[in-house]
């Protein structure tokens, strides 16, 4: 069964998970968007552990995570448009593909000697990273294909067969996956729409091509079927069906399960989507999931993604 800890910034703790993941062992940790799962990012042993425990095909690969720009820049190639960007959005709910710089990262969690990286904005997590003085590869903390866990409990329930360490830092401040960025030949490729739109990154980079998509399926979160509840999921429902857990969003309806933001507050839905569905999913009352319908603007573009890929 897994070990819950509260976070805090104790030189113990702090210590004590350092030991663990530069022994090759797996925590769990907080970050701004979701829980993951993390490992050492120098060492192919830990990134195995974790494809093992997520049931995670060995062609996905895994996003590496920094404690600085300085960090980054000492592991991977950090360079022009990417630096723009990375010093607008870190730490924050942003991931770039680089190249990797340094020969300490595992060719085989490349692809092609590309890398996914990004800087996490959680005052816990990244005071770790840095203590251990390596990028950790740390993915969302839950089987492969299922719901992305923002709190310590739905980690719990995901792997409750395992004795692992999961820390306790409250519910996710932004509770979506990060924004996956690519850019090559002079184009910005969005990978994964996130919580940094596409309007944010227009801000930055105004002169970039935009292309809003890429369809190579290794890079995380871009598998037709994801984000998946147990229950079958229906979207865009007007109104509340009898034995169907309604989700809403707007005002209040009778019959409602929850709703994701009264006042349709796109970034208050985002926050609450993963929790609210599993909750639902865990309701025996219930056999099937229905969800209001979302605005498909802004970080409403990556809300519709996620449930589009878990209804699939």
């Amino acid at each position: 069964m897994p070990i819950i800890v509260k976070s805090n910034l104790s030189k113990q703790l702090t210590h004590f998970l350092k030991s663990k993941l530069l022994k090759d062992e797996l925590v769990v940790l907080p970050t701004e968007t979701v829980y993951g799962l993390a490992g050492l990012g120098t060492n192919i042993k830990a990134a195995k552990k974790i494809f093992l425990l997520k049931k995670r095909p060995l062609k996905k690969k895994l996003i590496f995570h920094c404690s600085s720009l300085k960090m980054v820049d000492k592991f991977f190639n950090l360079d022009d448009e990417n630096l723009i960007l990375a010093k607008e959005f870190w730490p924050g709910p942003l991931t770039l593909v680089l190249q990797r710089k340094s020969l300490e990262i595992p060719k085989s969690l490349t692809l092609n000697n590309e890398c996914a990286v990004r800087v996490p904005n959680n005052k816990f997590t990244l005071n770790l990273i840095n203590k251990v003085g390596k990028p950790l590869v740390m993915p969302s903390a839950n089987k492969f294909k299922q719901l992305s866990p923002i709190n310590s409990e739905m980690v719990f329930q995901q792997f409750i067969e395992t004795n692992l360490l999961i820390v306790d830092d409250g519910k996710c401040k932004v509770g979506i996956e990060s924004t996956l960025i690519k850019i090559s030949d002079n184009k910005l490729n969005i990978i994964r729409p996130g919580f940094i739109s596409l309007e944010n990154v227009k801000k930055i980079l105004p002169y970039m091509v935009i292309s809003k998509y890429n369809k190579n399926l290794s890079f995380p979160g871009t598998s037709k079927k994801h984000y998946s509840p147990k229950k079958k999921i229906y979207l865009n429902v007007k109104n509340a069906k009898k034995k169907s857990a309604y989700i809403n969003f707007g005002a209040n309806k009778r019959y409602q399960f929850k709703n994701l933001s009264k006042n349709r507050n796109l970034i208050e839905a985002a926050k609450n989507l993963y929790h609210f569905i599993f909750l639902a999913d865990n309701d025996n009352q219930y056999k099937n999931i229905s969800i209001a319908p979302i605005p498909y603007k802004k970080i409403g573009i990556a809300i519709n993604d996620r449930l589009l890929r878990a209804s699939k």
